[in-house]
């Protein structure tokens, strides 16, 4: 559904309402005054996935980050995984 954005005549308030698309209503009433309320146009708004995010980032820091990673012996991924051991043995006594 989408979210529609009104603007009182009065107060100046803007206020959103959650609508189907077969429901718009062209005036409705400001909570704030009560006076009344016009559709205003507003900016369509799009939440993107991380997946699609990152697809979207400029290769040169996929390459930024390998240098990275080639240049730092700390930030490889895998030696956290080698340094806590075998889990099938259990945790060493320290």
């Amino acid at each position: 559904m989408p979210l529609y954005e009104y603007r009182c005549g009065e107060c100046d308030g803007i206020t959103s309402h959650l609508a189907p698309v077969h429901d718009i209503a062209p005036n409705a009433e400001c909570p704030h005054c009560g006076g009344l309320a016009q559709r205003i146009v507003s900016r369509p708004s799009v939440h993107l996935s991380k997946r699609s995010k990152v697809g979207r980032l400029d290769p040169k820091y996929d390459r930024a980050v390998d240098q990275a990673m080639r240049n730092t012996a700390t930030a490889d991924p895998d030696r956290l995984i080698n340094r806590r051991g075998d889990i099938a043995k259990g945790r060493p006594d320290g």
